[in-house]
């Protein structure tokens, strides 16, 4: 089953592949949410701007998200003001709010049908341990100059101790609006080109060279890696800042009336709730069973556990979608957005949003566009992505570093022959086999596909998701199909396959 959003709307397929070289300002690689914000506010300004998708607009991480706007991020402010500071907070705080009111000047300016409306947003708790951080979390954001409230009574359909209300927040039709946002880039005389895979970025004097799969040249003054997680990442030291994790939606037909708002509970096992438009009727969509990309879990009841957690209070709702995806997880919960690296002059980033990417993609925008123009951003301070203080989250680290350094395949004990008839079919194993690691799916039909189960990031070893029959890496996410071609950063090769001899 797929996205909601991508299956409401198709996106512009009128673009094509880059089979050219070409000269351009500014390019921006990745066309999700992010990449095609920045081009939006570009080529509104003149600016000649390039954009590369390796697949097709939103088809990723933004086609894939529950789509909330809002400066509501969980209970982070407490968070913020303890860790960096009240200044420092107040800024995220403000940042995000800027981003809403960004996004809906956008949506009316440009006259973009996106479903675009004013809820408001609330994370409330069932466990009474956790009422006092709500109630604490309200205090944060006040003292910040926020308009929170501590709230017991909502439009749940289940009792709550108690929550933290964010008003006039919003929510939208994600892929509706970057369809609006496209075609303004095309109307503005920017340039997207999808199919075609970046590989590289290389100085060239004043100038980077993008470089291509298909070997086409795309020569830029400045670069801005929207890629979601940096494929270019050893310079930034991103993979020592930064993991991802995976989470889960299913779109539900409840067959009544929505009620009004946005919802997530403070707790794991976290659960999000929220209404989306589907002409006539509106659709619940539900989202949870967060885990670290590549953990070596059972994943098979993913959907399974949220569809169990409506039914019992919706017992004949239809399931009508299920996705997943990928969000990049900063050590210390605050995006990066800024300058990639101090050896690459020019070249911008915009990464880690922690799962609320609809407001961050709009902070990034706005301050990595204000740096292509010289101008200072009044946010930028708070989200510089050089920033090493992240490092400060010792247990984080320490676990990212264990997980690195396990999974490394020199660092493997080596793992038990298997003959091949002893695979259950539609299952995935890592074998030893003639000396070598291989990674092992037989089919529904007992068809054998083996690939190196080598992450061509940094060469961790590779588990087995058993719900979308993908290689994952526990070290930074990166994700392969069973053919071993390439799904998600920052690994950007495909996995080398192996010709099993019978």
């Amino acid at each position: 089953m797929s996205s909601f959003w991508l299956d409401s709307i198709s996106m512009n397929n009128s673009f094509m592949k880059l089979d050219k070289d070409i000269d351009t300002e500014v390019c921006v690689i990745g066309g999700g949410i992010f990449g095609i914000t920045c081009a939006y506010y570009l080529s509104k300004q003149g600016i000649d701007v390039t954009v590369l998708e390796q697949g097709k607009v939103c088809e990723k991480v933004s086609g894939y998200t529950t789509a909330k706007i809002t400066s509501q991020h969980n209970l982070i402010y407490k968070y913020l003001i303890d860790s960096v500071g009240e200044e420092q907070a107040k800024q995220y705080y403000k940042a995000n709010e800027k981003a809403i009111e960004n996004i809906q000047r956008i949506v009316e300016d440009e006259g973009i049908d996106c479903d675009f409306e004013k809820q408001d947003a609330f994370v409330y708790t069932t466990d009474i341990d956790e009422l006092d951080k709500i109630k604490h979390e309200n205090e944060a954001v006040n003292s910040l100059g926020g308009t929170s409230e501590f709230v017991e009574r909502m439009e749940l359909p289940f009792d709550v101790l108690g929550a933290i209300k964010f008003p006039n927040q919003a929510q939208f039709n994600p892929v509706k609006y970057v369809r609006g946002l496209t075609d303004k880039i095309v109307e503005n005389q920017g340039k997207i080109y999808t199919d075609t895979k970046v590989i590289d970025i290389k100085m060239d004097e004043d100038f980077y060279n993008v470089y291509t799969e298909r070997e086409n040249v795309v020569r830029a003054k400045f670069v801005i890696i929207a890629s979601h997680y940096p494929f270019v990442d050893k310079l930034g030291y991103y993979f020592l800042k930064m993991y991802q994790s995976t989470s889960y939606v299913i779109g539900v037909d409840i067959h009544k009336k929505g009620f009004e708002g946005m919802y997530i509970n403070s707790k794991d096992p976290i659960f999000s709730y929220r209404f989306a438009k589907d002409g006539d009727r509106d659709i619940l969509l539900v989202g949870g069973s967060d885990h670290k990309t590549g953990s070596k879990i059972d994943l098979s009841k993913a959907y399974d556990n949220l569809e169990m957690e409506v039914r019992k209070y919706y017992p004949n709702c239809e399931v009508l979608y299920k996705w997943n995806t990928e969000d990049c997880i900063s050590l210390d919960k605050i995006p990066y957005i800024g300058e990639f690296s101090d050896f690459m002059p020019n070249v911008f980033v915009g990464t880690g949003f922690n799962k609320w990417g609809m407001t961050s993609s709009n902070v990034a925008a706005n301050i990595i566009v204000d740096k292509i123009f010289g101008i200072d951003n009044k946010y930028e301070d708070v989200f510089k992505s050089k920033r090493l203080h992240p490092i400060k989250n010792r247990e984080e680290l320490a676990n990212m570093v264990k997980e690195t350094v396990n999974s490394l395949v020199i660092n493997k004990f080596k793992v038990k022959e298997l003959d091949f008839s002893e695979i259950k079919k539609d299952t995935g194993h890592v074998i030893e086999y003639d000396g070598e690691k291989m990674g092992i799916y037989k089919d529904v039909n007992g068809e054998i596909f083996a690939v190196k189960p080598i992450c061509t990031h940094l060469g961790c070893l590779l588990s087995w998701n058993n719900l979308d029959k993908t290689w994952d890496c526990p070290c930074h996410g990166s994700r392969f199909d069973y053919r071993g071609k390439n799904l998600y950063n920052p690994g950007i090769k495909d996995l080398e396959t192996v010709e099993i001899l019978n």
